[in-house]
């Protein structure tokens, strides 16, 4: 409803007017819906007007009933818009003051003014306190002390607090470390990136290993001119923390290709690729070193005789060996010429170089097995046979057509080789007494078959001489046997005397020179004894009635001779027996011819009878020396 005194809107349930504070009568002039909304205006305009009608003719308008609120029974009726008035229980007036209007009330020439009593308005009491400052003091104390708190919270448990305090240059966690040092050093300061990252690595420990941060650190000491430092921290990431971290492998590469040390980038290169299998490393390394050399064989197994060469496609030198403990370069050979392969397994390997620069090897496999002949065939049977008899040799039925096949043969108990006779297709006689014919074939390749072993006894007169023996001496003399002073007795001590070696003797020996030779003596535990006699006169003469001056057949008539006809060489074999010795005549450079025998002892020893002849075919000097 709407006040009638001031126009004011006051809810249902309101007793006072909330705006002039006057009782407010609910059951009069209750108006609903818009007319009770319009009502406001026009209810304060009738209001003034009647007023000073009222007034004028001393009737009054309408009038209220006011409750008492000191007696609360008794009312009075009093003008609608009189002044207020509180009356007593008796119904005298109460005399009481109005403090202060509650409200004015506008008409359209007149202006009233209503006025509360001071026991119906509200009251707002205002306390008045003293300030207590030590209570303030306390309060912001505490405020102080908890913002304290929170900053030292701030700083240390949380990673924001720790990036400020890394960047004041405190104590701060390895991560801020690291964040504020990439921030300095993004600035240009980089010594002082340099120390947050080592002290970050010193937080971090051994246990917490940053790579990333240890890259930059590297980094870092790059770009203050520290290169040698850099480079030992990416070898120690790769070497001893992550072996396949392709980063370190790299900065590592480009150091060593900017000093100039490319044979090292190569090596590193390669062990870059095995160890993290990233192809660039591989690629990079072809790019560097030099090409592989080439072979013009392709590698394999062959059979017969082959002949390689090595080349380098850039024209680098080549080097090569079939050693495969050998190193390359170092330990091989340059290839200059071409390189010829016998019978076996060649395993080549082979590099190109360019200054310290080497190429990865060239690797091949040959396999050389060359088919041998077959063993020679004979006409002759084995057996016993009383009268001479001669023989021919074949090659092998598979060999029947080849040109290049060489039978080589002995009938003096030696075994064949390039130094015996050779077969001509001719048949030869086999001498008198126990013979062993032996013959192995030779293709173009040098390769020999087996060894053809066939015996035979002949019984026809003349039977062979002996052997050269021990008992063979020259004048009586023993070699090993006669003592220095016999021999001073019989043939003086000579003009001279020095210090030789004679093989197979371990001291040293005194050789005492004479007009006919000389005589060398070696000492043993039983004193000195004659070890070697060598003449040139006819003072001495030789075992079997041979001498100085004496022919070839002289000699050879006197001894063993199996009848074997000379070798290519001109050497000819006499007799070869594993229990009594060898016979041979050597053909020498020199036009000059050597007969040769050796006896066997048998406590192992050697005797070594030879005679030296000239180039007339005579024997111009005799040597018979003791070989232990």
């Amino acid at each position: 409803m709407l006040c009638p005194h001031c126009g004011s809107y006051a809810g249902e349930n309101d007793i006072l007017c909330p705006g002039c504070g006057a009782l407010l009568n609910h059951g009069e002039n209750r108006e609903e819906g818009v007319r009770a909304i319009r009502q406001g205006r026009r209810a304060r305009n009738a209001s003034a007007a009647a007023a000073p009608r009222a007034a004028s003719t001393g009737k009054a308008g309408a009038s209220r009933i006011y409750v008492d609120p000191v007696a609360k029974q008794d009312t009075k009726e009093v003008p609608l818009y009189a002044d207020p008035q509180v009356f007593n229980a008796d119904g005298t007036p109460l005399v009481t003051g109005y403090d202060r209007p509650s409200r004015s009330v506008y008409g359209d020439t007149t202006r009233q003014q209503t006025m509360m009593p001071a026991h119906q308005r509200r009251k707002h009491p205002l306390s008045k306190h003293q300030v207590n400052w030590t209570h303030v003091a306390i309060v912001l104390f505490v405020l102080l002390v908890a913002a304290v708190v929170g900053v030292y919270f701030f700083l240390t448990k949380t990673d924001d607090g720790q990036l400020v305090m890394a960047r004041f240059g405190q104590d701060a966690t390895a991560a801020a470390m690291w964040e504020v040092g990439q921030e300095v050093m993004d600035t240009g300061d980089i010594d002082r990136a340099i120390t947050m990252f080592e002290t970050a690595v010193e937080k971090d420990g051994e246990e917490n290993i940053n790579v990333s941060g240890l890259l930059t650190l590297g980094s870092a000491y790059e770009a203050a001119g520290r290169v040698d430092e850099a480079e030992a921290l990416y070898r120690s990431i790769y070497t001893d923390i992550v072996p396949s971290a392709p980063e370190a492998y790299r900065n590592v590469i480009r150091i060593l290709l900017a000093s100039d040390r490319r044979a090292e980038a190569g090596e590193l290169m390669q062990t870059a690729y095995e160890a993290t299998g990233n192809n660039t490393f591989r690629q990079q390394r072809m790019e560097l070193l030099p090409q592989s050399p080439m072979v013009d064989l392709t590698a394999g197994y062959y059979t017969e005789k082959k002949t390689i060469t090595l080349a380098s496609p850039q024209g680098y030198d080549v080097y090569y060996t079939f050693d495969e403990n050998a190193v390359l370069p170092e330990e091989g050979t340059l290839a200059t010429e071409s390189i010829h392969l016998d019978e076996g397994i060649w395993n080549l390997r082979a590099v190109a170089v360019s200054g310290e620069l080497v190429s990865d090897p060239l690797k091949a496999s040959y396999k050389v097995f060359m088919p041998s002949p077959q063993t020679p065939g004979y006409s002759l049977q084995p057996g016993t046979y009383d009268r001479r008899q001669r023989i021919w040799l074949r090659p092998g039925k598979e060999n029947e057509k080849d040109d290049d096949i060489t039978i080589y043969y002995t009938i003096d108990g030696s075994t064949p080789d390039a130094d015996s006779p050779v077969w001509t297709g001719e048949p030869f006689y086999l001498p008198s007494g126990r013979v062993t014919l032996q013959a192995v074939a030779v293709n173009g390749n040098g390769k020999a078959s087996n060894t053809l072993t066939v015996g035979y006894k002949f019984t026809f007169n003349p039977q062979p001489k002996k052997y050269y023996r021990v008992t063979d001496t020259a004048n009586g003399l023993t070699l090993y046997s006669t003592t220095r002073e016999d021999f001073f007795k019989a043939y003086g001590q000579g003009i001279s005397m020095e210090e030789v070696w004679l093989k197979g003797i371990n001291e040293v020996c005194q050789k005492y020179n004479y007009n006919w030779g000389h005589a060398t003596m070696a000492k043993t535990k039983n004193g000195w004894v004659l070890a070697e006699l060598y003449f040139t006169t006819t003072q001495f003469s030789g075992p079997r009635s041979t001498g100085i001056g004496s022919t070839e057949n002289d000699v050879v008539s006197q001894f063993r001779d199996a009848g074997q006809v000379a070798s290519p060489s001109g050497n000819r074999g006499l007799y070869d027996d594993d229990s009594y010795g060898t016979g041979k005549i050597y053909q020498n450079a020199d036009g000059t011819r050597t007969i040769r025998y050796v006896a066997y002892t048998a406590d192992s020893h050697e005797w070594q009878l030879d005679y030296e002849l000239n180039t007339s075919g005579t024997v111009a000097a005799i040597r018979m020396l003791y070989i232990p």
